[in-house]
């Protein structure tokens, strides 16, 4: 089986070579990367010239803004069977593909896998998540999941597009992960996640300013807006589970006094994101 792997990059150089590494010495080889360079510059495609000895490597610029928007231009130039979304600043254990195609080839009923994400030190600084094992539903999909960790196997089915309006550069700036998977639940694909594998994610620190406020505003305009499409588009109530205890931590912090500014943003931003959103 082949797997597909999309990686839009933007103003991330050095971290690159770390993924492109990993790439290299996957167990399993049967893997086109396709890499989609926002950047005004050729320094990203100074460093994929790097590996075309060794790896199958689609390359394409990008002048458009927007995580999902370039996502989906990837999809449109995939070939493979299953697909997966690796950042520019991740890293893959040798055997994290060989592990997906295992677990696709041994259970035909499955379609989706996910694991989860550390950083270097195998510390959940980046998002906690699950420790154990367990199938990935709509109210557990927070915990079992990031944009790094899931992979899907497609079959013979068309790709699913990203929508282009949720996500880091989109109107609304996050969650556009947790949308697209819950749209492929939602058309019956089962998942399962396992948390003693590991994909690597280095631990960023943001420091108190007003970009950082803006920033958990926009995400949490994101998840708003997940919510909403969750909720009462795909109609699935019991995502109101998710987003009320989502809020509740929110409204928890702030009585605390823990990280106020954190939870103001996010709860104003999770509430603008819901009563906002349109199909």
């Amino acid at each position: 089986m082949l797997v597909s792997l999309i990686m839009p990059t933007i103003n991330r150089y050095d971290e690159i070579y770390l993924l492109m590494d990993s790439l290299k010495k996957q167990t399993y080889k049967k893997f086109e990367l396709i890499v989609i360079d926002q950047n005004d510059n050729d320094k990203v495609k100074e460093i994929i010239d790097n590996y075309t000895d060794d790896l199958d490597i689609k390359y394409v610029k990008s002048d458009k803004p927007g995580l999902s928007l370039n996502r989906n231009i990837g999809i449109d130039m995939a070939k493979g069977q299953i697909i997966g979304f690796p950042d520019d600043d991740c890293v893959y254990e040798d055997d994290t593909l060989e592990k997906v195609i295992k677990f696709f080839e041994e259970n035909k009923e499955y379609r989706l896998y996910s694991c989860k994400t550390m950083d270097f030190n195998k510390v959940d600084y980046f998002k906690k998540m699950y420790d154990g094992e367990c199938e990935i539903t709509s109210t557990n999909i927070m915990d079992t999941l990031t944009s790094i960790t899931f992979f899907i196997n497609f079959k013979e089915d068309d790709y699913t597009k990203f929508d282009e309006r949720l996500g880091v550069g989109g109107e609304f700036g996050s969650g556009e992960e947790i949308d697209y998977v819950l749209d492929l639940i939602s058309k019956g694909y089962k998942g399962r996640y396992f948390g003693q594998n590991i994909i690597f994610h280095p631990a960023k620190k943001h420091s108190k300013s007003k970009e950082k406020y803006k920033r958990d505003f926009n995400y949490g305009r994101g998840f708003g807006a997940l919510c909403k499409k969750e909720i009462v588009y795909r109609k699935n109530y019991k995502f109101i589970k998710v987003m009320g205890y989502k809020i509740i931590r929110n409204i928890g912090g702030l009585v605390l006094n823990k990280d106020r500014d954190y939870h103001d943003a996010t709860i104003k931003g999770r509430i603008e994101g819901f009563k906002q959103y349109k199909l």
